[in-house]
């Protein structure tokens, strides 16, 4: 993302697009901006609809298309969105707004190093990680050569060797994501995007991690009015766990700065309809207070809010509230006996206080089901009062004046310091050559030092004075470039273990029109003759397969590795005690440069305690 971020989206896309056809269908699409940014989604998508008959421009079509599909996610938010409360905003730098978040302590962020972020450009905001000291795994964001953000993860090791940097498949997107956030519990990571379904500019998510599946799951929009039509960014729990945070440019009037919005914590927010774009535009503001008590309005009629039915519903709200406020205060008080518990050393203190976890579950699980037992009541009772065509909002509709607690002030800050990283040895990437035999695709050319001691068949196409230009192998892969003694250069195709398998390849070969290419065997590294080696294949195969050994993981091999071997074979991974000491096992493979190639995978692990060996077959 090459945007500076607190300009207004509306200029953004305008100065970044070719009006060339007529003013008229700039004036056009800075107006539906202009709507779209202010929840009039509806009248901004017959504008943009209208730009689409007459632009001629792709360029222009494109955004036009993208803000549409923005508003028709617009509305469908709005059909759910929340009214928390809030306490509190403040207006931060925004290079380094994450320091300023209250209830963080020191080291809570860290920069980006260079290594994780090789292909940094000018950015207006500090790329960070946060600080998961003694944790297994780190997230982070970097840039790709076209300064394309994506969300990545190292994994731990050992004490100082980390995994080489994986990319988030199932959360990144064709455009930016950023800030990622990892929740206290590890099943949930925030972060920011401007590339999947939301409002437009940048919007907050969720994942959750999937236990079964070991990833994490579809990104979820956190809502309205969490995301909006502005930028939005790091969405997070205080340390107390009372309060949440998150960053907005939606009212910040300056590019160098940003908003903090301090919201109540709510693990499970109510939702309903917001009806009106004024409506809207209100609660996004984040003023706090009721905009009903505030606009003085109503949207329901004099005869609904006198029918008792409305009085009903209005106690079951409550009473679903007070249900929740209950169920929060239960979950605190069994955290806090537990931390007593691990902490008491009085075998007195330990009865009682597991006596009491053990009884304030079970109330907790009577206060849970009742809470799914009202709230399955309210959808009733709403779903009732929608089939006559009115619509009531979830937000009691009391006319108490709002305590000063849930009204928006000044929100007391203070700079955070930066953290920084311990010494982190992060391992290369591995790039696997593609070995597989093909005769279209993308070319694998490997330059070959040493011929491998297996027994193999290959295709020799031909010996040439100068290196061969890649379309001379018409689509032919793997091929092989050895250098020879008397400085010409000798191509080959392919390696096959068995007279079967090289016989049908070398008939695609010459159907290639290669006249010349010939049928070679190779044995301990020397060129022998296919008939000697038809004689050696059964031999070879029934006297000897072969393993990897791995010594250096007694307590269990780690994550990374595991995944690294996964990716390279499906051959069994076996578990062996040896001399009091578990010792690993992977294979078996039927030739060398098979347990080779996973030892190469492996890369820098392989350094200590990987070992090849072979295997007797009696």
């Amino acid at each position: 993302m090459n945007k500076s971020i607190c300009l207004l989206p509306i200029f953004l896309l305008a100065g970044g697009l070719t009006f060339g056809q007529t003013p008229d269908i700039k004036s056009k699409y800075l107006s539906a901006e202009e709507l779209r940014r202010n929840y009039r989604f509806q009248e901004a998508i017959s504008i943009y609809k209208e730009i689409l008959e007459t632009s001629g421009d792709a360029s222009v079509n494109k955004a036009v298309i993208s803000s549409i599909a923005n508003c028709e996610n617009g509305l469908s938010m709005l059909e759910y969105g929340a009214r928390p409360k809030v306490y509190g905003s403040a207006v931060v730098p925004l290079k380094d707004f994450f320091l300023y978040y209250p209830d963080i302590p020191d080291s809570t962020w860290i920069l980006v190093p260079p290594a994780l972020n090789r292909n940094k450009k000018d950015y207006p905001i500090n790329n960070v990680l946060m600080n998961n000291a003694g944790g297994d795994v780190i997230f982070f964001s970097a840039q790709d050569t076209d300064g394309k953000w994506d969300i990545f993860n190292i994994k731990r090791i050992d004490q100082t060797k980390w995994s080489s940097p994986e990319p988030l498949t199932t959360l990144n997107s064709q455009e930016d994501e950023i800030l990622p956030y990892i929740s206290k519990d590890g099943k949930k990571l925030y972060f920011s995007s401007n590339g999947l379904s939301g409002m437009g500019g940048f919007d907050l998510y969720v994942s959750y991690w999937d236990e079964k599946r070991k990833i994490w799951d579809t990104p979820q929009n956190l809502g309205f009015p969490y995301s909006s039509p502005d930028d939005d960014y790091l969405f997070m729990d205080t340390e107390s766990g009372e309060f949440s945070i998150f960053a907005s440019n939606r009212e910040c009037g300056s590019r160098d700065s940003i908003k903090l919005y301090k919201l109540g914590f709510e693990s499970n927010p109510v939702r309903s309809p917001v009806t009106t774009n004024e409506e809207a535009v209100w609660i996004s503001s984040l003023q706090g207070g009721s905009y009903k008590k505030q606009e003085n309005k109503s949207d329901l009629s004099d005869t609904i809010r006198a029918n008792p039915e409305t009085s009903e519903y209005t106690k079951m709200i409550k009473e679903f509230r007070k249900l929740q406020s209950e169920i929060d205060e239960s979950i605190r008080q069994i955290n806090s006996n537990r931390a007593l518990l691990s902490s008491t050393g009085n075998d007195e203190e330990k009865a009682a206080l597991a006596k009491k976890i053990g009884e304030d579950e079970m109330v907790l699980l009577e206060k849970q089901s009742k809470l799914t037992a009202s709230n399955q009541a309210i959808q009733l009772r709403e779903m009732d009062f929608l089939s006559r065509g009115v619509i009531i909002s979830r937000e009691e509709p009391v006319e108490e004046k709002p305590s000063e607690e849930t009204v928006a002030g000044p929100m007391t800050i203070k700079l955070a310091l930066y953290g920084k990283l311990p010494y982190l040895e992060v391992l290369e990437p591995v790039v696997k050559a593609d070995y597989t035999f093909k005769t279209e695709g993308p070319l694998t050319l490997v330059e070959e030092k040493e011929i491998p001691e297996d027994l193999f068949y290959t295709v020799q196409l031909f010996l040439v004075e100068n290196q061969a230009d890649s379309s001379d192998f018409k689509g032919i892969s793997p091929i092989f470039e050895r250098k020879t003694k008397t400085g010409k250069y000798n191509y080959t195709a392919g390696r096959f273990y068995s007279y079967r398998e090289a016989t049908a390849a070398f008939q695609l070969i010459k159907s290639r029109g290669f006249k010349d290419a010939t049928l070679s065997a190779y044995n301990e590294g020397e060129n022998i003759s296919v008939k000697s080696a038809r004689l050696m294949e059964d031999k070879v195969t029934v006297a000897n397969t072969y393993q990897i050994r791995l010594t250096s993981y007694p307590e269990g091999i780690p994550q990374p590795v595991l995944e690294i071997i996964r990716k390279s074979t499906e051959k069994d991974i076996a578990m062996k005690p040896v001399e009091g000491k578990n010792i690993y096992f992977v294979g078996p493979f039927a030739n060398k440069t098979e347990a080779e190639a996973v030892v190469t995978a492996l890369g820098e692990l392989a350094a200590e305690g990987v070992t090849i060996e072979a295997i007797e077959n009696k």
